[in-house]
């Protein structure tokens, strides 16, 4: 291939970047990504000139390399643009990491081996078309078995300390509340000297899912009594 600091040699080379442009951009468009064919070819094509310029500025007698660091530097800064902060979840990660990849095709151009670039530009497709589906397989399997998780019946005991002379009284008013819940199945009420002659109430429980909200309802409603010390929860298996 002709020398880059020729015509020829610069144009087959920003062809190139063109091209290889187009095919990272192509599988993101048809993905319905948002940075689509433009975006990824002017990276591209921006990354090969400023690190042509290094060899044309000087005749090919130059360190290369501290263009292409200022380059890396720079597209940092574009793909972080695309990135959205949504609640819990973030977007656009992968799109920035394709822009800022595309930038290192459009170096790559610039060597002589171009077709180094080429097997840079397949790999990010190949990335995209085989390897993100099975992340997002993996993905939806572990969100699968989180709502799984909380669908099924869940175990919880509760703990309340009270003075002993209203220790009773505490165990009646906790079965009656129990009985006005349609979610919740009491299974288990005992008492338990602690010190300081208080007792320890434990109440082992049952609800149809997962619901810790539940759980702090009925710890926030039996707290209420004034001769109670103190509350607590956790689940159990």
């Amino acid at each position: 291939m002709p020398a880059i600091t020729t015509a020829l040699g610069f144009t087959i080379r920003l062809l190139i970047a063109v091209g290889l442009g187009i095919l990272i951009g192509a599988e993101r468009q048809l993905t319905k990504h948002r940075t689509g064919i433009v975006t990824n070819v002017i990276v591209c094509v921006g990354s090969y000139a400023f690190t042509a310029f290094s060899y044309l500025a000087n005749d090919g007698n130059t360190d290369v390399t501290r263009i292409a660091a200022q380059i890396v530097s720079g597209i940092g800064f574009l793909g972080a643009g695309v990135i959205i902060s949504d609640g819990t979840k973030i977007k656009g990660i992968n799109t920035a990491a394709s822009i800022w990849s595309s930038a290192s095709v459009g170096i790559l151009c610039c060597l002589d081996k171009w077709w180094f670039a080429a097997i840079v530009a397949g790999a990010m497709v190949l990335a995209h078309l085989l390897i993100h589906p099975i992340a997002e397989f993996i993905t939806k399997k572990q969100e699968y078995n989180k709502e799984k998780s909380d669908k099924q019946e869940t175990f919880y005991r509760i703990s309340i300390v009270c003075s002993e002379e209203n220790a009773d009284e505490i165990k009646k008013n906790i079965i009656e509340y129990f009985r006005e819940l349609d979610d919740v199945l009491l299974r288990n009420l005992e008492m338990s000297d602690v010190d300081g002659g208080n007792v320890k109430v434990r109440a082992e429980i049952s609800t149809k899912r997962k619901n810790n909200e539940l759980v702090e309802h009925i710890i926030t409603h039996v707290g209420k009594h004034e001769d109670i010390i103190s509350t607590g929860w956790k689940h159990i298996t």
